[in-house]
């Protein structure tokens, strides 16, 4: 029987497909060449019409979704993967080194993960994150074959004295399993967070020692500083931007008006959250005469005072993004320039570059045009404030008329963005709701977890800066300039493959092939309208490609947007300085200004960079938030809270705890003394004796059993005297269900979608 039918056979249809596109790409990356379709029936070793055409649906269905290339003639081969070629273990190019990174939790090189079951090499060799190594890939991730230079930085973790010998649990995962401590503990206590020298390894592990202590007066300091330790995250200057910013202007100076369109009497205004310090975008919007509406979006002009070349653009360049953590912000640019010069504080003068748009009634904009502007934000308004007029025409900050200037402008503004709203329904474009927890925090300590409230006020910018993201990706485009989009792929065979099987539980089928945005949104409201709908949601969500930087443009899926650049927050985001340097570039010199223009090359590298620091600045902040999440819920160890049940797996189920939102996990030895079986295509374990049913969705009081803060690890069990599953006669173990086998973990997951 091939790898093909004995995937249908033991999974079903919907498992199948999954097994089989991955059977067919395996199969294409160890043939090392490009592969006809007899080629391709050999090597998989199809037999009968049966599999000859299911093999032929799954390779029509990843040519669709761009995976693979080709045609029966010329051969098909692997898109975006390099291929190993006969003989490419003993090659030493480019493409076979690289530096172990840490991302999302887990350890990488180039953009493969490193495979988990290895993470050793064969001689006892481990490796860790800042590591040079030389790898192979093999099934999509990479296989480690030398170590070819260990990294000088300290490993951070957090010190275990409860057992016989001193451990460090690194944080983050930036080494596989903990570090045995040589030596003293260097005065450090149970639970700090401390500096390792890595010593020795050997089959057990890492050895090490303690070099320090990171010594913090809170948990809050102790999870910020030792997250942007970990992820080698700088929040100090260099020397060179510490002796730039004297020069820097006070206030804006009449020699900078220059050419620019005096807009300081437009009644512009920011809206932002309470707690933000670094205004960049100002907006106003009116309804027009013959119909329709003019919306001005006006962005700080960070380019006026950061040069290309100089100490302020070369620091922002290597950040490329302000890091914002729960309480503290590690900014791109100085808070000179981010929360003074740059911000667009109210009533006094400010530079930008400035979107003016003109929209029709069904959200189409018909035209628009970029200027240098010269503004002066009339009002700094909170969302709950704009919520609180919109909804109870609550008084507005200012002097009666500018405060009825400033309601005028606010009331157009959600005309607009109701018709911006219906053109992105009708086009496909994709909306989630998330299920977020915002930390409360009052003098460096943590009080509360409160439930984060997405306004229509939200809504109103939201839509408001898409729409001139999408005016600047059209006017860089017409004038067929170079710059940094912003992408966002169709997701890929496998992963709706998944998505599929997830879905059967919910009895909601999803078409074959790659759905288009359109599809996805009906999908989306599908299930949101079902109980439970929010916990589908998050499949959905996983089955979508992150968006990424790209010189090349592919459109944005999610936005369903033929174009997309991101243009509204140059404080804090380095393509957005890109794309205003490009636009002023075109206004000013009709396209090219000497020095600074990049060609492809250069972009594909920055994208690629800014995208990777991108997914380190969100790390840290789910890391800095799961940490003070537990370490609140640590004060619960012991009681018994509600919780939903949020994913199922075959070692496990993890449950959402009530009032928290983070996710423990009730591993399948906690269940009770049945034998649990994992049924995938229903989202639950059924107890084989009991027949207990644990479901996706289910609630369930949990006793907080354990809690590790610095390592995200909530440890949930049912409470005695709850309908746990009776124990029953153990099994031999040659009955034991595979389910069991299933490694015991524990964990808290957040996850953020940026557009």
């Amino acid at each position: 029987m091939s790898n093909l039918t004995k995937a249908s056979a033991d999974n079903g249809s919907d498992g199948n497909a999954a097994l089989q596109a991955q059977d067919l790409l395996n199969a294409m990356h160890q043939a090392g060449e490009p592969l006809g379709w007899q080629g391709l029936v050999a090597q998989l070793k199809l037999r009968g019409p049966a599999e000859i055409k299911a093999a032929r649906q799954v390779l029509n269905e990843l040519l669709k979704a761009g995976q693979i290339s080709g045609d029966a003639k010329a051969g098909y081969e692997l898109v975006g993967q390099p291929a190993i070629r006969q003989g490419a273990s003993d090659r030493k190019d480019a493409r076979d080194r690289g530096e172990v990174r840490l991302q999302g939790g887990h350890l990488w090189v180039e953009n493969l993960p490193l495979n988990r079951a290895q993470q050793k090499e064969p001689g006892g060799l481990w490796v860790r994150a800042g590591d040079q190594i030389r790898y192979r890939e093999q099934d999509g991730e990479a296989l480690v074959t030398e170590r070819l230079k260990m990294s000088a930085l300290p490993v951070i973790g957090v010190l275990n004295l409860k057992g016989r010998v001193p451990l460090v649990e690194p944080l983050l995962r930036q080494v596989t399993g903990r570090i045995r401590i040589q030596g003293k503990a260097s005065g450090a206590a149970q639970g700090d967070s401390v500096r390792v020298q890595l010593l020795d390894q050997d089959h057990r592990g890492w050895v090490g020692r303690i070099t320090s202590v990171i010594s913090s007066e809170s948990v809050l300091q102790q999870a910020i500083a030792s997250t942007l330790e970990t992820l080698d995250i700088k929040a100090d200057w260099p020397e060179a931007v510490s002796k730039s910013l004297p020069r820097l202007p006070k206030t804006v100076r009449r020699q900078d008006h220059g050419h620019r369109t005096d807009l300081s009497d437009v009644p512009l205004v920011t809206i932002d959250g309470a707690t933000a310090k670094d205004f960049d975008d100002a907006v106003y919007a009116e309804p027009l005469a013959k119909g329709g509406w003019r919306l001005i979006v006006a962005i700080a002009d960070v380019s006026h005072y950061v040069k290309p070349g100089s100490a302020l653009d070369l620091e922002a360049n290597e950040r490329t993004t302000s890091v914002y953590l729960p309480d503290y912000v590690v900014p791109m640019l100085p808070e000179a320039l981010s929360n003074e010069l740059c911000s667009l504080k109210p009533e006094v003068d400010r530079l930008a570059l400035v979107c003016d748009m003109r929209i029709q009634a069904d959200g189409e904009v018909v035209a628009y045009e970029f200027c240098e502007g010269l503004i002066r934000s009339h009002a700094r308004l909170t969302y709950e404030q704009v919520q609180d007029h919109l909804d109870h025409q609550a008084p507005l900050p200012g002097d009666p008329e500018a405060a009825q200037r400033i309601a005028a402008s606010l009331r157009a503004l959600h005309e607009v963005h109701d018709a911006f709203a219906a053109a992105k329904l009708e086009r496909g474009g994709l909306d989630f709701e998330g299920r977020e927890g915002d930390i409360e925090i009052e003098q460096g300590f943590v009080v509360g977890i409160r439930p984060v409230r997405r306004l229509m006020a939200h809504r109103l910018i939201e839509e408001a800066m898409i729409n001139a993201n999408v005016c600047a990706a059209r006017f860089i485009e017409k004038h067929e300039q170079l710059s940094l989009y912003r992408i966002h792929e169709p997701p890929d065979v496998l992963k709706l493959a998944d998505l599929r099987q997830d879905l059967m539980s919910l009895g909601v089928r999803l078409a074959e092939g790659v759905p288009s945005s359109l599809t996805y949104q009906r999908l989306l409201k599908e299930i949101l309208s079902k109980p439970g709908g929010w916990l589908y949601q998050q499949m959905v969500l996983r089955s979508l490609k992150q968006a990424v930087y790209s010189p090349q443009n592919a459109g944005h899926f999610g936005l369903a947007l033929p174009r997309y650049m991101h243009f509204t927050s140059p404080i804090r985001r380095y393509p957005d300085l890109l794309v205003h340097r490009t636009i002023k570039a075109l206004l000013n010199q009709g396209g090219r200004r000497k020095g600074w223009i990049l060609d492809k090359e250069t972009l594909e590298g920055l994208g690629e960079r800014c995208s990777q620091l991108e997914r380190r600045a969100e790390t840290a902040g789910w890391t800095v938030a799961a940490w003070l999440k537990c370490d609140l819920l640590r004060q619960h160890i012991g009681e018994v809270r509600e919780g939903t049940v949020a994913g199922v797996t075959d070692f496990g189920l993890f449950i959402e705890v009530d009032d928290f939102f983070i996710q423990g996990l009730l591993h399948i030895s906690d269940l009770g003394g049945d034998y649990f079986r994992h049924e995938p295509s229903r989202q639950c374990l059924v107890g084989e004796r009991s027949g207990r049913r644990f479901a996706l969705g289910d609630r369930l009081g949990v006793l907080i059993a354990n809690v590790e803060p610095a390592q995200g690890k909530i440890e949930l069990q049912l409470p005695e005297g709850s309908a746990r599953a009776k124990p029953q006669t153990k099994k031999s173990g040659s009955e034991r269900p595979k389910s069991e086998k299933g490694r015991r973990r524990s964990g808290a997951s957040a996850k953020r979608r940026r557009r």
